[in-house]
């Protein structure tokens, strides 16, 4: 069953394009004969939005952040290997660079996504005044 919301995530969503095109670029180019480095590639990707929805189901304060940057690095460790390929000659450079491309994007909005809980988080962080009891100090 999908989490309600979570298809509506831009970066869940843009990661799974990514996983995707990674998979199809794995199966049909030079790579596909070097299992060794398809299937850490294939791995890397997939990790990408499979630690956003578990960081977005968790939604914790501490657990949500982590998840979404475990997330930040396999997709570094995407667009690496991907330069590797490209160096190596198992994929066009043009098809290395789309995806790392992908993978820009999918960073910038999850550190968009952790700058924003960083701010919420600050700003709810005020220390608690009640109603009900008068300011410390006589102040009001």
């Amino acid at each position: 069953m999908e989490t309600p919301g979570l298809e509506n995530f831009i970066a869940w969503q843009k990661a799974v394009n990514m996983a995707a095109k990674v998979i199809r670029l794995t199966q049909a180019s030079e790579l596909s004969r070097h299992h060794w480095i398809c299937d850490q590639l294939r791995r890397a990707a997939l990790s990408v939005p499979s630690n956003i929805a578990e960081g977005y189901e968790r939604r914790g304060e501490k657990d949500t952040p982590r998840f979404y940057q475990i997330a930040m690095g396999s997709c570094a460790e995407v667009k690496t290997q991907l330069r590797v390929g490209a160096a190596a000659n198992l994929i066009s450079s043009v098809e290395g660079r789309s995806l790392e491309a992908d993978c820009t994007e999918v960073l910038k909005l999850l550190t968009g996504v952790l700058k924003a809980r960083a701010n919420n988080t600050t700003n709810s962080r005020q220390p608690y005044t009640s109603p009900f009891r008068p300011p410390e100090n006589g102040k009001q």
